[in-house]
């Protein structure tokens, strides 16, 4: 009796699917990796709102707006949407620029906000003087 054991027909097929899900998964995580990294603004700090003169709530207006182009061409068609709309639909992108763009549009306004309270305020007191100063 010559008794061989030998693997069962479907094991070549199992190992077939085995690879399948493999790859599948793996383009997930490579997709998932995809999702673009947006600029970020942070939040104006209170030691912020203490220290920038008017010539520093300019200048971090500018950078805020460079921060928003930035967001804008981010945002722009390339080979990560592609991949961040196989891993998800383009949800994760989508919910990353618009949570960039909010950041940006809150630090926009307090900036604005800080630069209205003081520097305004600060002009309007120069003019004041002045206006003072050359009538008498």
């Amino acid at each position: 009796m010559n008794m061989q054991v030998q693997p069962p027909h479907n094991q070549h097929g199992i190992t077939d699917i085995l690879m399948k899900i493999l790859i599948i998964a793996a383009v997930l995580l490579l997709s998932a990796c995809a999702t673009k990294q947006y600029p970020q603004a942070s939040a104006v700090t209170d030691e912020e709102a203490v220290t920038l003169n008017c010539q520093a709530l300019e200048q971090e207006i500018i950078k805020t707006r460079h921060i928003q182009q930035a967001i804008t061409e981010t945002g722009s068609f390339d080979y990560r949407t592609v991949l961040g709309f196989m891993g998800d639909l383009g949800i994760g992108n989508g919910i990353a620029r618009h949570n960039a763009s909010e950041k940006a549009k809150s630090r926009l306004a307090e900036l604005q906000a800080l630069r209205d309270v003081k520097c305004v305020t600060a002009t309007d007191s120069k003019s004041e003087a002045q206006g003072l100063f050359h009538s008498s």
